[in-house]
């Protein structure tokens, strides 16, 4: 039974962003909710309308809504994911300033750790992983947020992690956390119809904040150490790439004497592109295929024993900062 449900679940989350997409740039254009470029950071040629965030969302939560009965972790990921949702909303709207985005993060933060959405590591306190938890969640949502500067960059991230969060607990016998992955990866599987390049609609703020708050927190809802209890680094695997930019990004504004909070060209994908002179869709397939190694690393650690995982995890450390070390050098506007 379970199963039929989750083929529903793929089935209806699919269709829903397929179909809800096109009412959802019509939306954007009618009321001007635009992503207006400006030669700096938005070099498109012509205004791409947000709201691909909402009907992601929309899309992810009807499924469910239908097929499954709430509980309180479900009712805390909505509750908290709603309030980011009308807070990307308005800032796409230009309407806040980063600290009460900021602010608001921490809210939703708070209202999901209080529904019982926390690491839970043996080896930690109960207070400690609480603390661990909430660095997380804002962490998560601010590195999806900040990697979703190339067409179908995010949003091809976000597909795969999910559905490899989805082959993990369906293995383990997690139906919460497999109905809410597969259904928030059909999802972005359909949009990114509408968002690979040339990119018809955005993400935009709501968009990218809700991914990072909702897989944030279904990496940490899954579990990975059933026969392997080092695989609890298999969160870093699978959030390894937003992870290394926020980080990247930060330190590099930092070394330049700049507040890492404000935007600038000097992401990583925008230094991979134009060190190899790729176009974005060449750059972003080259991501993808980064992100399908590190899924893989994740599902070959659940299965396998902790010296293959602490391997894994020093050739990955190892690659990222070639990679940062290579990229650093790459002059950017």
């Amino acid at each position: 039974m379970n199963e039929v449900i989750l083929v529903l679940t793929f089935i209806l989350s699919f269709l829903l962003t397929l179909y809800g997409t096109p009412l959802a740039q019509r939306v954007a254009f009618r009321y001007q909710l635009m992503d207006q470029p400006d030669g700096k950071l938005k070099k498109q040629s012509q205004p791409v309308p947000y709201m691909g965030g909402v009907i992601v969302y929309f899309a992810f939560i009807s499924p469910i809504s239908l097929l499954f009965n709430f509980n309180q972790q479900l009712l805390g990921i909505l509750f908290a994911s709603s309030i980011l949702l009308l807070v990307g909303l308005f800032d796409d709207f230009k309407a806040l300033t980063p600290g009460i985005k900021f602010l608001f993060q921490i809210m939703s933060t708070y209202i999901l750790l209080k529904s019982g959405i926390t690491i839970d590591l043996i080896f930690f306190p109960p207070w400690l992983d609480v603390l661990l938890s909430f660095v997380w969640i804002l962490t998560t949502i601010n590195a999806f947020n900040i990697i979703d500067i190339m067409d179908g960059l995010a949003a091809s991230v976000g597909a795969l992690t999910s559905l490899t969060i989805f082959i993990i607990s369906f293995f383990d016998g997690n139906f919460l956390v497999s109905i809410l992955a597969l259904s928030l990866s059909a999802s972005l599987a359909a949009f990114l119809k509408f968002n690979w390049e040339p990119a018809r609609i955005y993400l935009g703020d709501a968009g990218s904040m809700i991914l990072g708050l909702i897989i944030g927190s279904l990496t940490m809802m899954a579990s990975y150490t059933r026969f392997n209890r080092l695989a609890f680094l298999s969160s870093l695997f699978l959030m390894g790439i937003p992870l290394f930019d926020l980080v990247y990004v930060s330190i590099l504004r930092i070394l330049k004497g700049k507040t890492p909070f404000r935007g600038s060209p000097d992401h990583f994908a925008l230094r991979l592109r134009s060190k190899k002179n790729w176009s974005s869709r060449k750059t972003v397939s080259a991501i993808i295929l980064l992100q399908l190694l590190l899924s893989g690393t994740v599902v070959l650690n659940f299965f396998s024993t902790p010296r293959v995982t602490l391997f894994c995890s020093i050739v990955f450390a190892c690659f990222f900062l070639f990679l940062g070390v290579i990229l650093a050098g790459v002059k950017m506007e």
